[in-house]
């Protein structure tokens, strides 16, 4: 499965909280993640798929020689496996889920 980049999928208006049920009704168990201005992720990766929805701010991702930046709304699907990093490049706080499926 290819990493695939949704620009603006979540994008209607509404709170997290809202957002975060939608994707709970998808089916999606979500761990919600906040970061900083400057925040770095180092290369890695995880044993599952997963789904990074943004709900606000914006943060780029890095997959091989790639970069999506992800904006509120945004969504990125990240099959197992794949080596990803991640930065906060001066955009201000970020809050996103982290969503992956059971």
């Amino acid at each position: 499965m290819p990493v695939r980049l949704h620009k603006s999928r979540y994008s209607e208006p509404g709170s997290a909280a809202k957002l975060r049920q939608k994707l709970e009704h998808e089916g999606y168990s979500v761990f919600v993640w906040s970061d900083s201005e400057g925040a770095v992720y180092d290369d890695h990766s995880h044993r599952h798929d997963e789904y990074i929805v943004v709900a606000s701010g914006a943060i780029v991702f890095k997959i091989a020689s790639l970069r999506y930046l992800l904006e509120a709304g945004d969504a990125l699907e990240l099959p197992a496996n794949t080596v990803h990093a991640a930065v906060n490049e001066n955009h201000g706080p970020v809050s996103y889920f982290i969503c992956t499926r059971a």
